[in-house]
């Protein structure tokens, strides 16, 4: 009774496999969700000052601050100011204001850019200096649109206090360490392109990139390119890392859609500068914030944003300081696989061991699983040898089977036990199909508002989905020849070993190695489907769901005794009922070890010589009855009075250790991706990204992460169920009729004022080169875009705006934006670029353009604008040759004047960067100084095709300039005014906050032609 009471809690039962799977899953979910928030500040920051990083980023974040907005020099004039300071320390501490690297690309072959930069960098000289230096990078310009709280604020604090750190002499670094605080990242990676014209690029090997693409929470090494530079996060200084391979890999793949100066980095210029190893830190929860208003430190909650800066510092130093002082420079190019378990540490090891070993497991994993089937199977069958005596008697007749089961249906029989892990997947798949379409149909943004209610109906669906149809099945068919839960354990082990082939495949093809999961989960199904393979080989019968030894593992023999109706306690004889002792299944084992002749002799007692039939014997009716072999038996007794054979053996301790080896690891690693998945993406549907790849990633990893409690599925008691089941249902009810944008996780609306001005172009000779001067006449036409999600954008958002109320408004779904829906309308707004113009006194100082014909194939563009760093040019044609000619000696704003073509030489494209050979059709220019002139020369391939009419008319297209500066904006005494960016940012509902669409809020521009 005592021995008893001890092992049943160690009981296979439902009761005790419900209260480990809840505690078990609990534990994990809850785990992985209290460490993906961030930690609170340490009393003991190590020589790191937080306070003084907190107050730089203060002062950054006064507002946006764009490179083409004056806010933007004060940020600079800020980070020169305190690079100076801390380079006054130290003889082997210098700083750069680099006022000359000029470059000039093109950007995904689409767009040509020249850029003259104006970025500031600050080198710690190594004790040992080498070419293995380490390059620190952040961008410190925001967005027009948002002060740049996390993008790029964060990093930027980060970064002076980390130079701060290393400035003491009892820190200076073993190799060198550049700072590099670039400027016009937002504009297409523009500082990044600069670095490499700064002498300082040679001293750098290694770099870590840091960046902001959401608002607060952990950042998290987004990419790396190779196993050298990640392995800096196992530094113990890195308490807590957040990183995995598998975002990596969305980047490469082009899953994700955005771009860091990483990419530039990486790749190097073609010809001069090779490729660095390193990797993007970069915050990536909260996107909904990003590039808005709310990108700032009150955005991020109370205290939050200091523990997200604290985030940062702690990994920046850690791994940093790994890179600068070990003695492996963090060069090795070797492919890699990270993932951080529960932020507490991280896993790293190159790809080629995780192929090897993932080799081994697919070979030796069958191996051992048909290794242990077949002792199993030998085991089973030496056992039915002797177990077999206790069912023939001496003097036993036996009774001939009136029929047999058809071949056909013992044939399906077999197989019953073997399909259903197969079907209850398949189940859960079309489960899964229908729960998507739901979404998608009835409420397809409910996860950019309620994401955690969305995963949580997810994880319920997918463990109803797997367990219901294994219980009904259990119920209606249970197997005859082999246990459930053996069965399923098998099927699960055969499901991994599927996906361990994907995996490596996919590994050794593509070398992408974000399936590193998939080896965790095959290895814990091997050693579970060990373990049961191994119990049923002590048991010496892999047993069923009936209670009686398993049908397909007897011998011949046995299995006709059991055909014929052998049933303990009951056996037919002639002229006498006899009533035979029963034997227990203990009874049996007992013959086993040793105690044959007891065997022996308790069979005797029971012997009886057989006589034809007297007047004693019993004038009793006799019933025939179905055997689990699908004969027939005889007995005397009634129909409810016949029990089936034994009962189902009970199974102690086993099962706990199955349950822990095959759910915690593969949960852990699958949850903390479905997590941060769900983070990164639920924000993004604003953007335009499809809803389908959210709802299909939580479909997937939420099945996944219940598979491994298939196996146990049947014992799960049915109350479960229903507690899940009505959880889901009302979560499901809520979701599909909630609004999907609130006050904390609003709409995105982006934002864009055109402005066309009239031009009238006299003509002007210089030194014998044609001129047109474009003299501005008039605004022709203001018109105001905004550009959002389709069915919120058009029905909640533009009939708000005054200004459109009574102007006839444009809506196009192939507008400014890919998946997204941009209206447009003519508004008498007007922008003021400030400075010393303004549209009220003449259109004449916003735009000054010129143009001239150099040749049939050349010409020259001459553009300013008023009180701006940015302008554009858009052509009609393709151009193949950009050069821009710098100012002259004596105006620096006035370029020199070039009457003849520039050799085609001249033209500089940054290598790896250069011009295609189908040319490109606009150019983006971006000077360092307010007010330039950009004087182009471009040139256009001649078409044999093009008659000599044809192509006497040249070149056409538009001049423009970029304007993002506004009053709310705080960008102080003479910025410019957006009044239509101000109404539309005044008018949207609470729910929603206004971005930018382009690099200028407000764009000028006029038509040109040579």
């Amino acid at each position: 009774m005592r021995l008893g009471t001890l092992k049943a809690p160690f009981k296979f039962a439902s009761t005790q496999l419900t209260i480990l799977t809840v505690l078990v899953y609990a534990a994990l979910f809850t785990s992985v969700l209290v460490y993906d928030e961030p930690y609170s500040v340490p009393k003991d920051t190590g020589g790191l000052d937080i306070d003084r990083a907190y107050d730089a980023l203060s002062k950054i974040t006064i507002g946006p601050h764009p490179y083409i907005s004056h806010t933007n020099d004060v940020v600079r004039d800020y980070l020169l100011s305190r690079l100076q300071t801390i380079a006054a320390r130290q003889d082997y501490i210098h700083v750069s204001d680099d006022l000359t690297s000029n470059v000039t690309y093109t950007r995904q072959s689409s767009y040509a850019v020249y850029f003259e930069g104006n970025n500031v960098l600050l080198k710690i000289d190594g004790k040992e200096p080498s070419s293995d230096g380490v390059l620190f990078s952040c961008h410190f310009d925001s967005v027009s649109t948002a002060p740049g709280a996390t993008d790029n604020g964060m990093s930027v604090a980060t970064l002076l206090e980390m130079a701060e750190y290393l400035s003491w002499p009892s820190r200076r670094p073993r190799r060198t360490a550049v700072f590099f605080f670039n400027n016009g990242e937002e504009d297409a990676l523009n500082g990044a392109h600069a670095y490499f014209e700064h002498p300082w690029s040679n001293l750098t090997s290694t770099f870590i990139n840091l960046e902001g693409a959401a608002s607060g929470g952990r950042p998290l090494v987004f990419r790396s390119t190779a196993y050298g530079p990640i392995q800096s996060l196992r530094s113990k200084d890195v308490k807590h890392p957040h990183a995995t391979v598998l975002t990596s890999e969305a980047f490469s793949a082009g899953m994700i859609r955005s771009a860091t100066d990483y990419e530039v980095f990486a790749k190097g210029v073609k010809g001069e500068a090779a490729g660095m190893q390193g990797f993007d830190l970069a915050f990536y929860e909260n996107r909904a914030y990003y590039h808005t208003p709310r990108d700032s430190i009150p955005g991020m909650g109370h205290g939050k944003a200091k523990e997200a800066l604290w985030a940062m510092l702690e990994t920046i130093r850690g791994s940093g300081l790994s890179l600068l002082n070990d003695a492996e420079p963090g060069t090795d190019a070797s492919a890699s696989v990270y993932f951080d378990i529960f932020g507490k540490s991280v896993v790293v090891f190159k790809q080629s061991s995780l192929y090897a070993f993932n080799i081994g497991l697919l070979v030796l994993g069958p191996l051992i699983s048909i290794g242990l089937i077949t002792w199993v199977v030998l085991a089973s069958r030496k056992r039915s040898s002797t177990v077999l005596t206790s069912y023939v008697f001496i003097g036993a007749e036996s009774v001939p089977a009136s029929r047999s089961e058809a071949k056909w249906k013992v044939f399906i029989r077999a197989l019953l036990g073997w399909e259903r892990f197969w079907v209850a997947l398949l189940v859960a798949v079309l489960v899964h199909v229908g729960l998507v379409t739901a979404f998608l149909k009835l409420n397809p943004n409910i996860v950019h508002s309620h994401a955690y209610a969305v995963l949580a109906s997810f994880l319920g669906v997918s463990f109803l989905a797997l367990v219901l149809p294994l219980q009904a099945l259990h119920s209606i068919l249970p197997p005859t020849y082999v246990s459930q839960k053996l069965s399923t354990t098998l099927s699960l082990y055969s499901f991994t070993w599927i996906l361990l082939v994907v995996s490596t495949t996919w590994l050794s093809t593509r070398h992408f190695a974000s399936l590193y999961w998939v080896t965790i989960l095959n290895l814990s199904a091997l050693l579970v489907a060990t373990l049961e393979l191994i119990h049923a080989g002590r048991r010496g019968d892999p047993g069923n769901e009936k209670g009686t030894r398993s049908f397909l593992f007897m011998s011949h023999h046995e299995q006709e005794v059991r055909a014929e109706g052998a049933v303990a306690g009951r056996r037919q004889v002639r002229g006498v009922l006899y009533e035979a002792p029963e034997h227990s299944h203990h009874d049996y084992e007992a013959t086993t070890n040793g105690g044959h002749a007891e065997g022996r002799a308790s069979e005797a007692e029971g012997a009886l010589i057989e006589t034809d039939p007297t007047e004693i014997t019993p004038l009793i009716h006799q019933h025939r009855r179905q055997t689990q072999g699908g004969s027939e038996y005889i007995t005397v007794d009634a129909p409810d009075d016949v029990a089936i054979i034994g009962k189902a053996a009970d199974e102690y301790g086993w099962w706990i250790a199955q349950v822990l080896l095959l759910v915690p690891p593969a949960t852990v690693l699958l949850f903390q991706l479905e997590v941060l998945l769900l983070n990164a993406l639920m924000h993004t549907l604003p953007d335009g990204s499809p809803p389908s790849v959210v709802y299909l990633m939580l479909a997937a990893f939420s099945t996944l992460i219940f598979i491994p409690i298939m196996p146990f599925a049947h014992k799960l008691p049915q109350t479960l169920n229903i507690i899940i089941a009505g959880v889901v249902v009302l979560i499901l009810a809520v979701s599909w009729v909630t609004f999907p944008f609130t006050l904390q996780s609003p709409f995105r609306v982006y934002f864009q004022q055109s402005v066309e001005v009239s031009p009238t172009t006299p003509g002007l000779s210089i030194n014998g080169v044609n001129v047109h001067h474009t003299v501005l006449s008039e605004v022709v036409r203001a018109e105001t875009t905004v550009t959002g999600l389709p069915g919120y954008i058009d029905r909640y958002i533009v009939p708000e705006i005054p200004s459109s109320r009574h102007a006839r408004v444009s809506c196009d779904l192939k507008g400014m934006r890919p998946d997204l829906l941009t209206c447009a309308w003519d508004t008498d707004m007007i922008p003021s670029p400030g400075g010393n113009s303004s549209l009220a006194s003449s259109p004449s100082t916003w735009l000054d353009v010129r143009t001239a014909r150099l040749n049939a194939t050349r010409a020259l563009v001459s553009v300013r604008g008023a009180n701006t760093r940015g302008c554009r040019l858009y052509f009609d044609r393709p151009v193949t040759f950009l050069y821009v000619h710098p100012p002259s000696n004596s105006d620096p704003d006035t370029p020199s004047r070039a009457p003849s073509p520039v050799p085609y030489e001249k033209m500089r494209m940054q290598g790896g960067y250069e011009m295609p050979a189908a040319g490109v059709k606009e150019a983006r220019l971006w000077s360092r100084t307010w007010d330039r002139t950009f004087l182009v020369e471009v040139g256009w391939e001649q078409d044999a095709h093009t008659s000599s009419s044809e192509e006497s008319q040249g070149l056409s297209g538009r001049a423009a300039c970029e304007y993002a500066e506004y009053a709310s904006a705080l960008a102080g005494p003479g910025s410019g005014l957006i009044p239509a960016f101000e109404e539309v940012k005044e008018f949207l509902p609470l729910w929603a906050l206004p971005s930018k669409l382009a690099d200028g809020l407000a764009e000028v521009w006029t038509k040109f032609s040579v």
